[in-house]
């Protein structure tokens, strides 16, 4: 009976047990992801094949997937199938415990990590942490995230791997704002594109990329292969008709490209004598002379050339319309290479030459062909044209000049192409296209100085050139040239004595010149001299890189302007310190001993001030500059301390006189049959012969004659002739014959029964008015500068240290053929012991000086400025600006690995490192990618992993819905992308497995057992009650 009430106990503990899982199941009837617990009862031993009741032999959870309720909530998720989500709780002593859960109601966490309502974080594939030199590709070095200047999407897409997962997010900002269109005045023919042609560019570009980022999405496994871009020439037959035959207007040249055509009529060009000059300095003698080939004169000749007569001016103008015709077909190549830039979309076209023979006219498949608005390689007709898109392909087919003239007339260009457009793939392809859509968006950075920027109204300067730029490598912003040190310190080449003008001198120092040691300029950025204007640009490596450029004029000091004959003193002032050297100054004037003296005293100065010491170039052709180590403020004063010694003059005058032109009367005799009556003119007989029975009058002998005389071309302007009284021609010389030579007369005679002689006014060849200079350079005289006054205009010239009068002389009548009003009238001329300026015959002979007597001066000249005065110059605003259209871009690559361990996920774009915004739009799919929409703009940020084990039953429950796992569950365990699981929902969670119909009913069969079970005690109470009382 002891048993049986033991036994009834077993039982009740046992269903108590059972009442309390069943209690647990319905209390969690609405709990996420809750699996219903099981209670397993077994009988216990027995004596006697009699059993001593029952036990609860196991309590479990049913891990049956349960039913999933759409919530419409971004961050629900239900899993589909057997598996776990993970967690963590990280305590604050740094430890974190892992449990296991089923519950998909997560959240984001103040830190921005995917938790649950517990606060602990969810574990899974996190994104790699960006590494900012190979996953961000920014043409802006402060920019390494999206922020919200980039305010255009150019691509996305998430890319499936085998084993992670990539995001690949481009945006730029607004380039329709900051694009503008090149400048025509240094672009034209050199690529120079409009704002629009710029914007199109990028959308051909932007299309491109977008259609390779989908080829890389669907198939990242392909092999990768870069792109290439086309590269053409068309070539315009160089030379004079009937090999090239454009040349005036209405003539005109075309290209058809992808079936466009692109017709540009010849440009009228005028030219000025700087720019005849330019040409003909440009213009090569070997392997082809080109001066010949065009019959072109000498433009020094051309300025000389005497204009009095209009025959004379005819021939000028023949001369000059020769070079205004070659600087049209230059205008017209550009105006095609720009058109062709600017209309044909993806292209961008240039004037080039070909390095390895720049003077063919036969195109070169294996040439080096490079930009050049060098006018000789202009007029040789080359355009470049190059794809701006790798794999673009365009093609020409045809290229052709016209004649205004007859339009059936036409000479055929050439065409070839240099490199092919090949299509890539894979990511070499995606990173091609990509880096050409960033060009274009930004551009290199070109920074442009014109002539006047660089020189204002001064002859020569010497300049110092650096750069500050950020290098790609180093990660920050460094001196180019520098010193090596750290932090390291500018050296910036020095470019000495430029004469104004000079472009090229500065291009070929920026470009050639290297230090010894340390980043050169060469490696960052090039120079050109593009239409006059010196360009300085980034080099393609360096393309969305932005620079300073440290162009300014050096502290310099010129020996070559110092006057011989003279005593100096210079001053240098630093701070309240003054070094003085004086000098005199012998002839000829010895640099070396000036600048040792002035090295000398600067040496002495920086022993006694350490910290505060000058800096002394080495002297180049003169030239040096002194400088602060300290970058100190120094102030240089030269003063002409002592009288110089310059040239002296004495003038006077030889007298002409003026010349006579000749007047006169023809007259005609008695009127006879068969007689000549004639008169001879400059050479050239005027006559009328009579026949037999002539009836005519003297006058109608003469106006025969006379018609002649005026009809006469040769004479037009030499003579007038009119009629006088009945028989008469009067004749009044208007010019004289030959100014080069007055004494020619017209030489009038008349033959027959007529008279000429004397003249009424016989002609006088007159006499030059001349004024004699009697200059004295006897012994060391000083340079000095000589100004003749004529005629009311002021010639000057400089005097060197070994002036004589012929010397003298020469200068003077180089500057006087520089006068085109005063060079046909005088000349200055040795006359083997002085300088004379003397009237030359002009087309009324001699005139003299008009009472205007020249006079020459001779003055001082200047002391130099050897101020020290660094002078910075400043890029030209309208002129400088991008090569694309001055946006910036950027290219963000994000990876999920999913070989690596499990991390919690990180949601917050900021803290990622994408993007300044902080929050975005959450969506999970159905392999658990977590991804993150911010601006239009997805990114995979993780992977929600799903926990897998071999026995569930053998996980822990330890509340909040998680398991905790043990030896018997075994170890977790995870599949690369969820692959080997049913995945998971969003927007959904996975409803509780608990049936409450089921568990009421379980209620219901417990109370029953409970309640027989304690029957069975009563009833076992009762009976051994019974015993005790037998006994009793």
């Amino acid at each position: 009976m002891i048993g049986a009430l033991w036994t009834g106990i077993s039982g009740l503990s046992a269903h108590q047990k059972a009442l309390d899982n069943e209690s647990n199941n319905i209390a969690n009837v609405n709990t996420v992801g809750y699996k219903a617990g099981r209670i397993s009862f077994a009988d216990q031993i027995y004596q006697g094949q009699i059993g001593k009741g029952s036990y609860v032999q196991d309590a479990e959870k049913i891990f049956v997937t349960g039913g999933s309720k759409i919530t419409g909530v971004d961050y629900d998720v239900a899993l589909q199938g057997d598996g776990f989500f993970t967690v963590i709780n990280k305590n604050t002593l740094g430890t974190a415990e892992t449990f296991y859960t089923r519950a998909g109601n997560f959240r984001m966490g103040e830190n921005g990590t995917l938790q649950n309502p517990d606060g602990f974080e969810i574990q899974g594939w996190a994104m790699s942490s960006i590494d900012q030199k190979n996953d961000v590709v920014s043409t802006n070095q402060n920019a390494s995230r999206f922020t919200d200047d980039y305010i255009k999407t150019m691509g996305n897409s998430i890319i499936r791997h085998k084993d992670f997962i990539e995001t690949i997010a481009a945006k730029a900002t607004n380039y329709n704002e900051t694009a503008k269109s090149d400048p025509v005045t240094v672009f034209s023919g050199a690529g120079g594109k409009t704002k629009a042609a710029k914007l199109k560019d990028i959308d051909m570009a932007l299309s491109n990329y977008n259609q390779i980022l989908q080829k890389y999405q669907e198939d990242p496994n392909v092999p990768s292969k870069g792109s290439t871009a086309q590269i053409s020439q068309v070539n315009f037959k160089t030379g004079t008709p009937p090999t090239s035959i454009i040349g005036q207007e209405g003539d005109m040249i075309e290209v058809i490209i992808n079936g466009n055509t692109y017709t540009q009529k010849f440009v009228v060009t005028k030219t000025t004598p700087n720019w005849r000059s330019e040409l003909w300095n440009s213009l090569t003698l070997s392997p082809i002379n080109e001066r010949e080939l065009y019959d072109l004169k000498d433009p020094s000749q051309i300025d000389i050339m005497p204009t009095a007569t209009e025959a004379e001016r005819s021939a000028k103008d023949q001369e000059i319309a020769k070079y205004d015709r070659l600087a049209g077909k230059i205008e017209t190549y550009k105006a095609m290479a720009d058109q062709i830039s600017n209309k044909e979309s993806g292209v961008v076209a240039y004037l080039a030459k070909d390095r390895l023979n720049p003077t063919s006219d036969v195109l070169n498949p294996n040439g080096m062909y490079e930009e050049s608005t060098n006018l000789a390689d202009m007029l040789r007709g080359v355009v470049q044209i190059k794809g701006l898109i790798p794999g673009k392909e365009f093609k020409i087919s045809q290229v052709a000049e016209y004649s205004g003239e007859n339009t059936n007339f036409s000479v055929k260009g050439t065409f070839q192409t240099t490199a092919t457009a090949t299509q890539g793939t894979g990511k070499q392809a995606l990173e091609d296209a990509r880096d050409a859509l960033s060009k274009l968006v930004t551009g290199n950075q070109r920074s442009v100085y014109s002539v006047q920027d660089l020189y204002g109204a001064a002859d020569n300067k010497t300049f110092s050139f650096s750069i500050n730029i950020f290098d790609k490598d180093l990660g920050y912003v460094i001196p180019v040239p520098n010193d090596g040190a750290v932090p390291p310190q500018a050296v910036p080449i020095e470019i000495g004595n430029v004469e104004s003008g000079d472009i090229n001198t500065i291009v070929d120092a920026i470009n050639n010149t290297r230090t010894s040691s340390g980043p050169q300029l060469g490696d960052y950025v090039i120079a050109k001299n593009i239409n006059g204007h010196l360009v300085i640009e980034t080099n393609e490596q360096n393309y969305d890189v932005e620079f300073d450029a440290r162009l300014a004029t050096d502290p310099t000091v010129d020996l070559n302007a110092l006057v011989n004959e003279a005593t100096y003193t210079y001053d240098i002032k630093v701070g309240n310190s003054t070094i003085s050297t004086p000098f005199t100054t012998a002839t000829p004037i010895n640099q070396n001993a000036i600048y040792t003296a002035i090295a000398g005293n600067i040496a002495t100065y920086n022993a006694a001030n350490p910290g505060r010491e000058l800096v002394i170039s080495p002297m180049n052709a003169g030239i040096f500059t002194v400088t602060a180590a300290d970058g100190e403020r120094i102030e240089g004063d030269l003063r002409l301390t002592g009288t110089t010694t310059p040239p002296t003059s004495a003038s006077s005058s030889i007298p002409g006189t003026n010349t006579v032109l000749e007047q006169g009367t023809f007259t005609i005799g008695a009127v006879a049959d068969n007689t000549t009556y004639s008169i001879t003119i400059n050479g050239t007989p005027y006559s009328y012969t009579t026949g037999a029975g002539y009836t005519g009058t003297q006058a109608d002998i003469r106006n025969q004659i006379l018609a002649q005389i005026q009809n006469d071309p040769a004479l037009a302007g030499l003579v007038t002739a009119t009629s006088s009284g009945s028989d008469g021609i009067s004749i009044v010389q208007r010019r004289v014959v030959d100014t080069s030579n007055p004494a020619i007369t017209l030489g009038i005679t008349s033959s027959g029964t007529t008279t000429y002689a004397p003249p009424t006014v016989p002609y006088s060849a007159g006499a030059a008015e001349q004024q004699v200079f009697a200059i004295d350079f006897t012994g060391n005289r000083s340079r000095s500068e000589f100004v003749l006054n004529l005629m009311g205009t002021e010639i000057k010239v400089t005097s060197s240290e070994s002036e004589t009068e012929a010397t003298l002389a020469t200068k003077l009548q180089a500057e006087l053929d520089k006068q085109p009003n005063l060079r046909n009238r005088y000349e200055v001329v040795f006359n083997g012991t002085d300088v004379v300026v003397r009237e030359k015959a002009g087309a009324s002979g001699f005139t003299g000086f008009a009472g205007t007597v020249p006079t020459l001066t001779i003055n001082d000249l200047a002391v130099p400025v050897w101020d020290l005065k660094e002078g910075f110059i400043e890029v030209n605003s309208d002129y400088s600006g991008n090569k694309g259209a001055g946006g910036e871009f950027m290219e963000i690559t994000t990876r999920v690995d999913q070989t690596s361990t499990q991390e919690s996920l990180q949601l917050r774009l900021d803290l990622l490192n994408i993007s300044d915004s902080k929050f975005g739009a959450f969506k999970i799919d159905s392999t658990g990618l977590v991804t993150i929409t911010d601006g239009g703009v997805e990114y995979a940020v993780g992977q929600v992993s799903i926990a897998r084990f071999t026995n569930n039953r053998g996980l822990e429950a330890v509340g909040g819905n998680n398991f905790k796992a043990t030896q018997e569950s075994g170890n977790v365990i995870y599949s690369t992308n969820n692959n080997n699981t049913d995945g998971v929902m969003g927007q959904a969670l996975e409803i509780s497995k608990a049936d409450l119909s089921e568990s009421l009913v379980n209620l219901m069969v417990f109370q029953r057992a409970f309640e027989a079970n304690a029957k069975s005690i009563t009833t076992s109470d009762e009976l051994l009650s019974t015993l005790i009382n037998l006994k009793r």
